[in-house]
C-alpha cells in the first residue's frame, strides 16, 4: 500500500489514544492530555476511513452525479465519491468508487486536493481528476445507491456551487473560488498533471 499523504502539520491522535466506541462508520478515540496549569483533561477525537471524491473530465464537461439515498428525502447532486477500505490505495480507491457509480473508465486519475471536513475528525477526502475517457461498462450500486450520471460545463458547476446546489459541498472548487482563483481551477481541470500530488 502507497503511503497516503496528509495535510500540513497533520497530528493523529488516534495513533496513540484509546479506542473507546466503535460504529459502522465513525469510532471515538480518547486520551489523558496535561493541560497548561498541570492539570489533566480527557480529550476525544473521531475518526472515519477516508474518502475519496472524483472530478472526470470529458472535452470540456465535469461528470457529476444526481443521487438518492433511502434516507434522503429527495436527491442531490455530488460528485462520485467513496470511502477507501482498509489497505487499499487512494487511486485504487478513486478509480474503483468512480467505475462502480458511474460505469465510466478513465486512463488517468490526478490527486489534486487533500482536505479535512471538521475539526476533530481524523477524515480526510481526497480529490482527484480522472482525464483519458475511454468508454462506459455497467455500473455497480450499492442496494442504497440511485444516481443518474450528467455532464456540465465548469460555469454551471461554479453557478451551483456559489448557490450551494450540492448534497455534498465541492471544497476543492469552493476553496479556488474564495481565493479568486477561477482561471487556476480551468487550468487544473486541463493540465491535471502539473498540479498532482504525489502518493
Amino acid at each position: 500500500m502507497k503511503k497516503r499523504p496528509l495535510p500540513p502539520h497533520t497530528k493523529l491522535h488516534s495513533e496513540k489514544a484509546k479506542l473507546v466506541f466503535k460504529g459502522v462508520r465513525f469510532d471515538a478515540y480518547q486520551w489523558q492530555q496535561k493541560m497548561f496549569d498541570g492539570s489533566t483533561e480527557t480529550f476525544e477525537v473521531i475518526k472515519r476511513d477516508d474518502t475519496v471524491v472524483i472530478m472526470p473530465v470529458i472535452d470540456d464537461e465535469i461528470v457529476i452525479v444526481n443521487e438518492q439515498q433511502p434516507h434522503w428525502d429527495k436527491p442531490g447532486f455530488a460528485l462520485a465519491a467513496g470511502m477507501v477500505n482498509p489497505g487499499e490505495d487512494l487511486d485504487v480507491a478513486a478509480r474503483r468508487e468512480l467505475e462502480e457509480e458511474t460505469g465510466l473508465i478513465f486512463k488517468n486519475y490526478h490527486l489534486v486536493h487533500i482536505g479535512v471536513p471538521a475539526p476533530g475528525l481524523e477524515w480526510f477526502t481526497y480529490t482527484f481528476i480522472a482525464t483519458g475517457y475511454q468508454g462506459t461498462k455497467e455500473k455497480h450500486l450499492d442496494p442504497g445507491e440511485k444516481n443518474e450520471v450528467i455532464k456540465l460545463s465548469l460555469e454551471k458547476v461554479l453557478e451551483m456551487t456559489r448557490k450551494k446546489e450540492f448534497l455534498y459541498p465541492m471544497r476543492f472548487v469552493e476553496e479556488l473560488i474564495v481565493r479568486e482563483k477561477i482561471g487556476e481551477l480551468e487550468d487544473i481541470l486541463k493540465n491535471p498533471a502539473k498540479y498532482s500530488i504525489p502518493l
